[in-house]
């Protein structure tokens, strides 16, 4: 009988990683019957996920090169409060997180790679499995990731475009009028553009927003405007609306305006329908896997 074949620790720990799902916002993964706390993988000062060099004091608190860099002036750890420069390695925490491999989650679109979870946004955003997106522009014929969009709508075409500055929380957008963009934060391990195609129209301002994404990702959006009236009768004008994105990867391109439907509207008698912008609060709201779903 020929001996039993041992397994690798590199074979185990890519069949550990094949079996995890993405973590939830507790920073947690469950596998059958285990739970993963993959919050222990990050550093304890600015909650990135750890990657090689890692430092740590006396005790075994670790941080990553940049916290480490910045804690140095203090002389004390941050968590047990002893002197040190975090002038230590770990390196069984390098290891740990070396061998850490997570799914790609462009897997249903082909590809293989397990990242490691450091490395996990970085791979999401230049795979090259990532479905591609294209440029709104007549005529530009640009197709590539969303990261790579960003940077031409940005670049090339000089388009507005903000970013969100995390998940959950509500930022100002100026509105111009033509397309405007808003690059979101990370949720799970993809970031996602959204279009605002902003027209002036006899009444005002209509606003018809899209997600620009091509796995059918589901996403709502509430905009909040507000203005002070000064002509006139003094008053304060505002409106509110959250609704469904639609969802395209301008394929197709985008409906001509006059047959498009809009999700916002500013109307002209608003003091400020005539100026060159106008600003909005938004907040975005993209459910993750693991997230209990917001939509009907």
């Amino acid at each position: 009988m020929p001996p039993p074949v041992q397994a690798s620790p590199e074979a185990n720990h890519d069949v550990t990683a094949a079996l995890l799902p993405p973590p939830s916002r507790s920073g947690r993964r469950s596998s059958g019957g285990m739970l993963w706390r993959t919050d222990v993988l990050d550093c304890g000062v600015c909650f990135l996920p750890l990657k090689p060099p890692i430092f740590q004091c006396r005790v075994g608190h670790m941080v990553c090169s940049l916290c480490r860099d910045r804690l140095a002036s203090m002389g004390r750890c941050h968590v047990c409060r002893a002197p040190t420069t975090f002038e230590n390695r770990s390196h069984a925490m390098e290891v740990m997180v070396e061998s850490f491999r997570v799914t790609c989650p462009h897997s249903a679109l082909g590809c293989t790679y397990r990242p490691a979870y450091h490395d996990g946004e970085r791979h999401a955003r230049e795979c090259p499995h990532a479905p591609l997106l294209r440029c709104p522009a007549g005529g530009c014929g640009f197709a590539a990731t969303t990261a790579a969009l960003v940077a031409n709508v940005a670049t090339v075409h000089g388009w507005p475009c903000t970013a969100e500055a995390a998940a959950g929380l509500s930022f100002a957008v100026d509105v111009h009028d033509g397309f405007n963009f808003i690059f979101t934060a990370v949720r799970g391990n993809a970031q996602y553009l959204i279009l605002l195609d902003t027209a002036t129209t006899m009444l005002g301002r209509a606003i018809s927003v899209y997600l620009l994404a091509g796995d059918n990702t589901k996403c709502e959006l509430e905009l909040y405007y507000s203005c002070c009236k000064q002509i006139g009768l003094p008053g304060h004008y505002y409106q509110k609306a959250r609704f469904q994105v639609a969802c395209t990867d301008l394929s197709n391109g985008l409906p001509d305006r006059p047959n498009a439907s809009f999700q916002f509207f500013v109307p002209k008698y608003d003091d400020g329908s005539n100026e060159v912008t106008f600003k909005v609060s938004a907040e975005i709201f993209i459910p993750t896997q693991e997230d209990k779903p917001t939509f009907g």
